[in-house]
C-alpha cells in the first residue's frame, strides 16, 4: 500500500511556467493562470502545488460544486468569509486592509437579488475595491477549482476582476474541467487578457504511470501490468491511483500472471469511477450511454442516440466526451474500450429500464430493417411480453441462424419466441423448434415431436407441421417417430376426400415410410416427381429419391432400378443425402460410396450438426472398414460415437459401437469390444436395422470368444429383426453367414450349409460384386474338398480389388483350402500374400490365422519372429517384441496407434497364453523358444507332403476354430 502521498509527476514544463508567473507576482505584476483539462488528470494538485510555492502573501481560495450553481455568489462567499466574521466583524489575525474594505459577507446579499439578470455594477465594483485593498503591502492569490461549477455571479465577478489586475500584485489560479462548458464565457473572456496563461495537464505517459502505480502499491510493477493499466486509463492520475488503490484491495500482485485479473479490476474501476462522474455532472450523457450499452456491440452512437431521444449532433458531441473520458474509443467514437465497462454499465442499470430499453431497442432496429437476429438478441434479454411481431421477429432470427448453421442460437430465439406465442403459433414454433433440436439433442426434438403431434387438430395440420422433423437423423433414432411418420403416410394412399398434401410434405414423410420398410404414399410420391421435369431438384424430392434406392436395395431386388434412383438423385444437384450412401454401398459402389460420403461430411461438418455428423461419420467408419482400412475405419468410428453422445442419438450411438466392435473384432482385441457394448445394451429402441447391426456384432464377437451359444441366438436375432423390417438383402447384413460359422463350430453343417446357402442366393440375385464375393466365401466353409477351392476362386475373382477386408479373408480361406489338399507351394503363396495385405491393414486375426498356417506348412511370414508354431498371434508378438525393447505400456500404444488398454489386454493374454506374471519371466520365455532345436519344430518347405493325419486334424480345427 502507498507510504504516503504520490508525488508530482509528469508536471515538469507546467511548474516551470507557475514558477515565471509567481515571479511575476514578487516584481508586483499580475497574471491569471488558468489550468484546464479532464477530470482526473490532475488539475487540482497542479493548483496545490502553485500554492505551495508563492512568496507568501494572503491567499482566498475557493472550490465550486455543482449543487451550488444556484447560490448566487456561492464562489466569492468561499472567498471572503474565512475572513471576515458573520456579524460583519472581523476575524481575529484579519488583515487591516480587510476592515477598511467596508464589505461584508451579508452585504452580499442585501446589495443584490438574486434573481436579477445581471449583477449590479456598484456591487461589482465594492467587491473589486475590497479585493484591491488586501494587496496593501503584499501580493494576493486567488485560487478558484473548478471555475466550471461556478454560480454566474461568482463567474462575473472573476472575469470583471480578472480585467483589472493593471498595476495589482494578483495571481488569479483557476482550474476548469475542459469537458464542461458552463464557465465557457467567462474562461473566454479571462483567457483574451494579455497577462492570462493557459496550462493544458497532459496525461501520465508509462514511465510517470509505473511510478505512480509503485508509489501507490508500494512494489515493483511488472511493465505488462503498467502497459496494460495505462492503456485502459489513458494515463489519467486519478483513475490510476483508483485501480492501484483495487488492486491493493483484492490483494492482487502486480505480476505478468496476474494480468487477466489486473484489466478486470482496471475496467470495473475505470467504468464505476467515471459512471459516478457523469451521472453527478451529466444525467443526459449517463442516458445515452446506457443507450450504447444496450444496443453495443452491433450498433453504434447514432442508433443509441435515438433509443435515448438525442440529436445526432448531441450524439456527436457526448461521443468524444466520452471518448475523453475513457469509455469509448474509435473515430468516431463508437465502441467501449473494454467489455467490462459495457457489462458494468449494465448492471448498475435498474432492472426494470434494463428491460425496457432492451425491448424499445428491439422494436427500433427492427423499424430501421436490421438484422432479426439483433433485434432478437434484445428481445431474449427482455422479459416475454405476448407480443405478435416478437414472435415474428425471433422466427426470422431462428431461420436466419439455420441458414447460418448456427443451430444453438436458433434453438433460444425459439424457446423464447415459444415462452411468448399465443394460440395457432404455439404448434407453429414448436415444429420450427423441433426442427432445429435433431441436429443437436435427439430427447429434445422427440419431446417437441410428442408436443405437435398431441396439439394438431387433423391429419392434414399433423402432416403438415411434423413434416419439419422428417429426416433420417429421427427417424434411424426413434422407432416412435418413424411409426408416426409412416402413419401419416399411410393416410395419404387412404384419403380420397380432396386434393393431394403439399409436395415437399408427402414426398418427406413418404421418404421416411421407405425407411421403415414401407411403402405408404410412395404411388403419389412417384407421380408428383415423374409429372413435372423439375421437382426431382428439391430437397424433400432427393430425399425421397434416396429412400426408394436404399428400399429397393434392402429388399435385394432389382439392382438397376435402385442405381437409376441413385443417378437420379444425385442428378438433382443439392446435398447429398446421407441415405443415398447407404444405398451404393449396398449395390457395391463402394468407392463411388466413399467419394460421396466424403461429401455428406463435409456438408455435415459445414452445418455444425451434431447429429448430422454421427451419421455421416458412422457412414466413413462402414466404408474404410469394407475397405480395409481398419486404422480410418477405427478413427472414424470413435468419432462417430462422440457426436452421437453429443447429440444423444441413441440409433446411432449403436451404429457408431457396432463399425467400433466390428473393427476391434478384426484387431484382436475382442475384450475391448465386448466392453463397448455395455455403453449401448438395455437402451430405448433404435432402428431395427441398426439394432440388427448391433446384434450380429455381438454374435460375432461372442463366438470369436468361445460363446458360441451365446453367440448364435444374437445372430439369429438380427436376421429376426432385419426380416421383418423387409431386410433381406445380404449386402445389408451378413447375419447368414455369420449364424453359418457359429454352426459350423457347433458341428452343426446342415444349418450352416443352409444359411451359407440362402446367402448366396439372394447375393446373386442382387447382382452386387462384394455381396456375392462374401456369400461365396462364406458358402466355402460349409463344404469340402474341390467344391471349397472352386468357392474361393470365384470368391476372389468377384472381389477385384487389392485389399478389401473380405477379399483378405477370402485368401486366407483359400491358402488354408490348398493346404487341406496337399498343394503347399500355391498355400504359401496365398497365404504370405494374405498375411501382408492383413498385417498391413491391422487386421491382426487374419494376419494370425494367416501365419499360424504357414507354421504349419514349414514357412514364416515375411516379418515373421520364428519358424515353427507359436503360441502367440502376429499382434501379440509385435507387442511383445516392444515390450523386450524396454518401452512402457504407453510407449507400445503409441507405437502401435492402438490405446494403452489394448496393450494391458494384450500383455495379459500374453502372461496367460505363457504362464508367466512379470516381464523378466516374458524376457526368458521368449529366449528359450528362440533356442529351441530345430528338430523340434517340424518345417516341411513348399511342395513337400502334408503332415500326418493328426496334423491335417488339428489344422482343420484350428480352420474351424480361429476362423475370424
Amino acid at each position: 500500500m502507498a507510504s504516503g502521498r504520490p508525488v508530482l509527476l509528469h508536471r515538469d514544463k507546467e511548474l516551470e511556467v507557475v514558477d515565471e508567473v509567481l515571479a511575476g507576482l514578487r516584481e508586483g505584476r499580475p497574471a491569471v493562470l488558468v489550468i484546464q483539462g479532464t477530470r482526473g488528470v490532475g488539475k487540482t494538485r497542479l493548483l496545490h502545488a502553485a500554492l505551495a510555492r508563492r512568496p507568501g502573501g494572503v491567499v482566498l481560495s475557493a472550490r465550486g460544486h455543482a449543487d451550488e450553481r444556484g447560490f448566487a455568489f456561492g464562489i466569492v462567499r468561499q472567498l471572503f468569509d474565512p475572513m471576515m466574521s458573520g456579524s460583519g466583524r472581523a476575524e481575529p489575525g484579519a488583515p487591516a486592509a480587510v476592515l477598511d474594505g467596508g464589505v461584508r459577507a451579508p452585504a452580499l446579499t442585501a446589495a443584490y437579488d438574486g434573481n436579477a439578470p445581471a449583477v449590479p455594477a456598484t456591487l461589482l465594483d465594492d467587491l473589486y475595491r475590497a479585493t484591491r485593498s488586501l494587496t496593501a503591502g503584499q501580493p494576493l492569490v486567488i485560487a478558484v477549482d473548478d471555475l466550471n461549477h461556478a454560480d454566474p455571479q461568482s463567474a462575473q465577478w472573476c472575469s470583471y476582476i480578472a480585467r483589472r489586475l493593471d498595476g495589482l500584485p494578483i495571481v488569479m489560479i483557476l482550474t476548469c474541467d475542459v469537458e464542461d462548458r458552463s464557465a465557457g464565457d467567462a474562461v473566454r473572456d479571462i483567457l483574451a487578457l494579455p497577462y492570462a496563461r493557459s496550462l493544458r495537464p497532459s496525461a501520465l505517459c508509462r514511465r510517470c504511470a509505473a511510478t505512480l502505480m509503485e508509489s501507490a502499491l508500494g512494489a515493483p510493477v511488472d511493465d505488462e501490468i503498467v502497459a496494460a493499466c495505462h492503456r485502459l486509463t489513458k494515463g489519467n492520475p486519478l483513475l490510476l491511483l483508483e485501480t492501484a488503490g483495487r488492486l491493493a484491495a483484492a490483494d492482487v500482485l502486480p505480476h505478468r500472471s496476474e494480468l487477466p485479473r489486473v484489466m478486470r479490476i482496471g475496467a470495473t474501476a475505470l467504468s464505476e469511477t467515471v459512471l459516478e462522474w457523469l451521472g453527478a455532472r451529466y444525467p443526459s450523457l449517463l442516458a445515452l450511454l446506457q443507450s450504447l450499452a444496450i444496443i453495443a456491440p452491433y450498433a453504434g452512437l447514432e442508433t443509441a442516440a435515438m433509443l435515448a431521444g438525442y440529436g445526432a449532433v448531441a450524439a456527436e458531441e457526448a461521443g468524444h466526451a466520452l471518448a475523453g473520458a475513457g469509455l469509448l474509443e474509435g473515430s468516431p467514437p463508437q465502441r467501449f474500450t473494454h467489455d467490462l465497462v459495457q457489462s458494468t454499465i449494465l448492471a448498475r442499470m435498474d432492472p426494470r429500464t434494463r428491460d425496457d430499453m432492451h425491448r424499445r431497442a428491439a422494436s427500433l432496429l427492427h423499424r430501421l430493417g436490421s438484422p432479426p437476429k439483433r433485434s432478437a438478441r434484445h428481445l431474449l434479454s427482455a422479459s416475454p411480453t405476448g407480443d405478435p411481431w416478437a414472435v415474428s421477429v425471433l422466427r426470422e432470427a431462428a431461420r436466419e441462424a439455420v441458414s447460418e448453421n448456427a443451430w444453438e442460437d436458433a434453438t433460444r430465439y425459439l424457446h423464447r419466441a415459444l415462452a411468448t406465442a399465443k394460440d395457432h403459433a404455439v404448434l407453429q414454433v414448436t415444429a420450427e423448434l423441433g426442427a432445429v433440436e435433431a441436429h443437436l439433442d435427439i430427447p429434445a426434438c422427440l419431446r417437441h415431436f410428442r408436443t405437435v403431434t398431441a396439439l394438431a387438430d387433423d391429419a392434414g395440420e399433423r402432416a403438415d407441421f411434423l413434416a419439419p422433423f422428417a429426416s433420417a437423423l429421427l427417424t434411424l433414432n426413434s422407432p416412435e417417430a418413424a411409426a408416426t411418420f409412416c402413419d401419416i403416410a399411410r393416410g395419404f394412399d387412404d384419403d380420397s376426400s380432396g386434393g393431394p398434401p403439399d409436395r415437399e410434405v408427402l414426398l418427406r414423410l413418404g421418404a421416411q415410410a421407405l425407411l421403415t420398410g414401407q411403402s405408404y404414399g410412395s404411388r403419389a410420391a412417384m407421380r408428383q416427381l415423374n409429372a413435372e421435369p423439375g421437382a426431382a431438384t428439391s430437397a424433400g424430392a432427393q430425399e425421397y429419391l434416396a429412400s426408394a434406392a436404399l428400399s429397393g436395395a434392402a429388399r435385394g431386388r432389382h439392382l438397376d432400378r435402385t442405381l437409376t434412383l441413385a443417378r437420379r438423385c444425385l442428378d438433382g444437384g443439392g446435398p447429398i443425402p446421407p441415405t443415398l450412401v447407404m444405398a451404393l454401398v449396398w449395390a457395391g459402389r463402394v468407392d463411388e460410396a466413399a467419394y460421396w460420403s466424403e461429401q455428406v461430411a463435409s456438408e455435415a461438418r459445414a452445418r455444425a450438426s451434431m447429429t448430422g455428423q454421427a451419421l455421416a461419420v458412422t457412414l466413413l467408419s462402414d466404408i474404410a472398414y469394407r475397405r480395409g482400412e481398419l486404422r480410418a475405419s477405427l478413427a472414424h468410428a470413435r468419432d462417430a460415437v462422440h457426436f452421437a453422445r453429443g447429440s444423444q442419438a441413441s440409433g446411432l450411438h449403436v451404429a457408431a459401437v457396432s463399425c467400433m466392435a466390428r473393427v476391434l473384432l478384426e484387431r484382436d482385441e475382442l475384450d475391448v469390444a465386448h466392453a463397448l457394448f455395455d455403453e449401448v445394451t438395455a437402451r430405448e429402441p433404435v432402428h431395427p436395422l441398426l439394432q440388427a447391426a448391433l446384434l450380429e456384432i455381438q454374435g460375432r464377437v461372442a463366438v470369436a470368444r468361445g460363446d458360441v451359444r451365446e453367440g448364435l441366438p444374437a445372430l439369429l436375432e438380427a436376421g429376426r429383426q432385419l426380416l421383418s423390417a423387409g431386410v433381406v438383402n445380404p449386402a445389408c447384413a451378413g447375419w447368414r453367414g455369420q449364424a453359418a460359422l457359429a454352426y459350423l463350430r457347433l458341428g452343426q453343417r446342415g444349418p450352416a450349409h443352409r444359411l451359407a446357402e440362402e446367402e448366396l442366393e439372394l447375393a446373386r440375385a442382387w447382382g452386387a460384386p462384394d455381396g456375392i464375393g462374401r456369400a461365396l466365401s462364406t458358402a466355402s466353409t460349409t463344404v469340402e474338398g474341390t467344391r471349397r477351392l472352386d468357392l474361393l476362386v470365384e470368391a476372389l475373382s468377384v472381389l477385384d480389388g487389392p485389399g478389401g477386408i473380405e477379399r483378405i479373408r477370402a485368401m486366407v480361406r483359400l491358402g488354408i483350402a490348398l493346404r487341406a489338399t496337399g498343394d503347399t507351394r500355391r498355400a504359401h503363396d496365398t497365404l504370405s500374400e494374405a498375411y501382408d495385405l492383413a498385417d498391413g491393414c491391422g487386421a491382426v486375426r487374419l494376419a494370425a490365422l494367416a501365419e499360424r498356417n504357414l507354421a504349419t506348412i514349414g514357412s514364416r511370414a515375411r516379418g515373421g519372429q520364428a519358424e515353427g508354431p507359436s503360441p502367440l498371434t502376429a499382434g501379440e508378438r509385435r507387442v511383445t517384441d516392444l515390450v523386450l525393447r524396454g518401452m512402457s505400456n504407453l510407449q507400445v500404444a503409441t507405437e502401435l496407434s492402438i490405446s494403452k488398454r489394448t496393450v494391458d489386454t494384450h500383455l495379459a493374454r500374453i502372461y496367460r497364453k505363457l504362464g508367466i506374471h512379470t516381464r523378466a519371466e516374458l524376457a526368458e520365455v521368449i529366449r528359450r523358444l528362440g533356442e529351441r532345436p530345430a528338430e523340434t519344430r517340424p518345417r516341411p518347405g513348399p511342395g513337400s507332403s502334408p503332415g500326418s493325419g493328426q496334423e491335417e486334424r488339428r489344422g482343420r480345427e484350428e480352420w474351424h476354430g480361429q476362423e475370424a
